[in-house]
């Protein structure tokens, strides 16, 4: 066989793996880019003053200062909003996993009439938008003396998220063999010991996610904390920042800018530290 003939055969086979590398690597890098250049936009105004955000519109800032973080660190209420979102934050991942744990464990486990009817229900709470439960709760929370206290933003921001928290873990659960649970049971274990010890170190990297997941929801949450609170020491961090505008209806482009970089930059950093246990868990199914 001629080298021609050879290098014909092989052609196509060129071909169609560069056109498959091309038709992947064009929306990846559209997501890349989608992801990316808010984040690179925002960065290059929080090291701009007020004039130079229109005046200079490039990327990288001809004259970077950093006035808008010195201001927001300076800022009367952000530390305190700070913490208060930290606090909220880790009480609604503890408190959701607390909750959603033995739920998805009854769901995965015990077998009982409606079980996968009432399992696609506990997501309907995840359809009604967050607009539409502010007067509810807010009515809620004036009838039993809950109003502007940190318990309370930290159970409704646990109810939030708990419908999906059962779904996921769940659905791990599932995946976890029964001979493990029966080899501790005619070892003598409970159903409490065989949680504790089987299920729940097989259920690391699921936990870990609702635990993440569960964190960035009380982050992010605007709407229920201005409808929930009223006294400064209880404002999260999205409410701060809506206060940066001026009552003259001016934006200070850059100091919000800086502010949105100091509330990322630590939730970056503590995503890039259990991103493989997040993966993990979302993709999880696999069988330990």
């Amino acid at each position: 066989m001629s080298t021609r003939t050879v290098s014909a055969r092989r052609m196509p086979a060129l071909g169609s793996g560069w056109i498959r590398t091309v038709l992947i690597s064009i929306p990846l890098i559209a997501l890349l880019v989608w992801t990316v250049l808010p984040i690179l936009m925002t960065l290059s105004v929080s090291f701009k003053t007020r004039a130079d955000v229109f005046a200079t519109p490039q990327l990288i800032p001809p004259n970077p200062t950093l006035d808008a973080y010195q201001a927001v660190i300076e800022r009367q209420g952000f530390r305190g909003a700070f913490v208060n979102s930290i606090v909220v934050g880790l009480g609604t991942a503890v408190l959701t996993l607390l909750v959603a744990i033995p739920a998805a464990y009854a769901f995965a486990r015990f077998r009982f009439r409606g079980r996968h009817l009432l399992l696609l229900f506990t997501l309907l709470p995840r359809l009604i938008p967050g607009l539409g439960l502010m007067v509810p709760l807010y009515r809620l929370a004036v009838a039993l003396g809950a109003i502007d206290k940190q318990l309370t933003l930290i159970v409704v921001f646990t109810g939030t998220i708990l419908p999906l928290a059962v779904w996921l873990l769940a659905g791990f659960f599932q995946q976890i063999p029964r001979d493990l649970e029966e080899a501790a049971n005619v070892d003598g274990a409970n159903m409490f010991s065989r949680i504790r010890y089987v299920v729940l170190p097989l259920a690391v990297p699921a936990m870990i996610t609702i635990g993440v997941l569960a964190f960035r929801e009380a982050w992010n949450e605007f709407n229920l904390v201005l409808a929930l609170t009223q006294s400064p020491g209880n404002r999260t961090l999205p409410y701060e920042l809506w206060l940066m505008t001026d009552t003259t209806g001016f934006q200070d482009n850059p100091g919000q800018a800086a502010f949105a970089m100091l509330t990322l930059v630590p939730f970056i950093f503590v995503y890039l530290r259990v991103e493989r246990y997040v993966v993990g868990g979302i993709t999880s199914g696999a069988v330990k």
